[in-house]
């Protein structure tokens, strides 16, 4: 795997020191300086000092740099607090190369969420701002998605987000899927979530069962997915430019998809297809995805 590399280590990797739960604020130090804001609150960016120094041999610094969400409720919402604390429980539940870790919450001025520092931020900006970059490159990061995904789709999660503003980069060559803020974990007997109505909603991104009847699973997930390799391989421009949510929905319904991002190899442009299949039971899983995508990166590194 060309992910077997140091590249890909991540240096979030001692498990008693980094899934704590709980961070003590004191170990905490926040900087100035949005990295970015959402519905709940902003994220800054942070120092975590660990609380055993490691030893003088230890590869693991006693300080690590962290993102930081910190709950924006001026008006003292329990609703928004208890959305917060959702997204934490999910974080903490997984464990996954491509997925953003959580290290923990702290309890303090306000209620902080600390997670893993991806320094390169988003995949869309970065990819606007890095319109050279080779599209190896690209499928690179976008399999590596593939195989976050699939872990959670194996772990029995919905993401409901997926988009590549939420794919955040610690380096080129390493993507992590970030913001669990929609996120459901399924049970053993269902395998979707049905939403109890319409919320703010990523239309563009979603799949027709989720807009027809709220229905989410892996397979809506997978046509998200498609959304987000159209991004990526368009460099992160905006899907269905200058379009409505409802015209979206009626071009779905009447059949119609978005066309190939220019210079978007053909391959990748009919997985993104089969990720638009209209109907979830004919869609393929993140499985089947990961594979296509995988053998597809395989065969473009050896040429």
């Amino acid at each position: 795997m060309p992910m077997d590399t140091e590249v890909y280590e991540s240096p979030y990797a001692d498990p008693d020191e980094l899934r704590t739960a709980t961070v003590d604020r004191k170990q905490l130090f926040l900087e100035d300086g949005e990295l970015g804001s959402g519905n709940f609150g902003t994220v800054l960016k942070g120092i975590y000092k660990m609380r055993k120094v490691p030893s003088p041999y230890a590869l693991i610094r006693s300080e690590k740099q962290v993102a930081v969400k910190i709950l924006k409720n001026a008006d003292d919402n329990v609703g928004v607090r208890e959305e917060m604390l959702r997204e934490a429980n999910v974080m903490q539940q997984l464990d996954n190369p491509y997925i953003v870790r959580m290290i923990g919450i702290c309890e303090a001025e306000n209620l902080m969420l600390v997670m893993e520092l991806a320094d390169l931020g988003p995949l869309n900006k970065f990819l606007q701002k890095n319109r050279l970059m080779p599209m190896r490159n690209i499928t690179e990061l976008v399999h590596q998605v593939s195989m976050g995904m699939k872990y959670l789709e194996e772990h029995n999660f919905v993401h409901r987000d997926l988009a590549a503003r939420n794919v955040l980069l610690v380096t080129q060559h390493y993507a992590k899927i970030s913001d669990f803020g929609l996120s459901k974990a399924l049970t053993e007997e269902e395998n979707y979530y049905k939403a109890r109505g319409h919320g703010k909603w990523p239309v563009k991104w979603y799949a027709p069962e989720c807009m027809n009847f709220f229905k989410f699973s892996c397979k809506s997930d997978v046509w998200s997915f498609g959304v987000l390799m159209w991004e990526a391989f368009s460099f992160g421009l905006k899907p269905y430019k200058g379009m409505k949510g409802t015209e979206v929905i009626q071009m779905i319904e009447g059949g119609e998809r978005m066309a190939a991002p220019s210079n978007c190899p053909p391959e990748m442009y009919d997985l993104m297809k089969k990720c638009w299949t209209y109907k979830p039971d004919e869609r393929p899983g993140f499985t089947a995805v990961e594979l296509r995508l995988r053998e597809y990166y395989y065969d473009i590194a050896h040429t």
